[in-house]
């Protein structure tokens, strides 16, 4: 093996996948990767390690390869950031196990989930009783997020983007009409005006594009 070949293609390649990130604006930590993500990951770890250890593999070859990773990457992120069928498919959505003190088994079933499961990831909260749960969801990230009785729920996201979440909307048991109508109390017109829209404890706020 020419280690020094090595060495000057982990260079090459290292300082190329930074210049690549620097452009894709990916900034998640650890904590905050999805499915995609991780996917993602372990296709550049391939392309990385061919181009690394295949004395046949050039620098041009391994320039398109990444290149169409980063197109193709770069695409389905805009799709997941931009469309919520994209978001939906790509990244998933939050599955809520508990509503209102309720639980609801076909979401454990859905998460392939028991109760000893479910009961372990509740005390990480400091939770021992499913009868303090008000509201208990797993994140897309897999965290669970736990609203306790008595507590005030967190926000609900109508609108990302200039784009309408239907499913939290359903979620709160409101309307697209309903909101529509909220919009123009605050003198906006258009949806797509708004980058920012909550729901919390009977109070609408939201952020327009500047």
């Amino acid at each position: 093996m020419d280690y020094w070949l090595v060495s000057f293609r982990l260079f090459f390649a290292f300082a190329l996948v930074l210049v690549f990130f620097q452009f894709s604006g990916s900034k998640r930590q650890f904590s905050q990767m999805t499915t995609f993500d991780l996917i993602s990951n372990f296709i550049l770890s391939a392309i990385l390690g061919g181009y690394l250890f295949n004395p046949e593999a050039t620098w041009t070859g391994f320039i398109y390869v990444l290149s169409v990773y980063f197109i193709l990457s770069w695409i389905i992120n805009y799709l997941a950031g931009h469309t919520s069928w994209g978001r939906g498919i790509i990244i998933g959505t939050p599955t809520v196990i508990i509503n209102e003190g309720r639980l609801n088994p076909k979401s454990l079933r859905k998460m392939n989930m028991n109760m000893t499961d479910f009961m372990s990831l509740l005390r990480t909260k400091e939770v021992h009783s499913l009868d303090d749960v008000k509201l208990a969801q797993i994140e897309v990230g897999g965290e669970l997020t736990v609203v306790r009785k008595g507590e005030e729920n967190y926000a609900v996201m109508l609108i990302e983007s200039g784009r309408i979440n239907r499913e939290n909307l359903k979620h709160i048991k409101k309307t697209q009409k309903w909101l529509r109508e909220e919009l123009k109390k605050h003198h906006v017109a258009k949806i797509e005006d708004v980058f920012y829209a909550q729901w919390l404890n009977g109070e609408f706020y939201l952020l327009k594009y500047k």
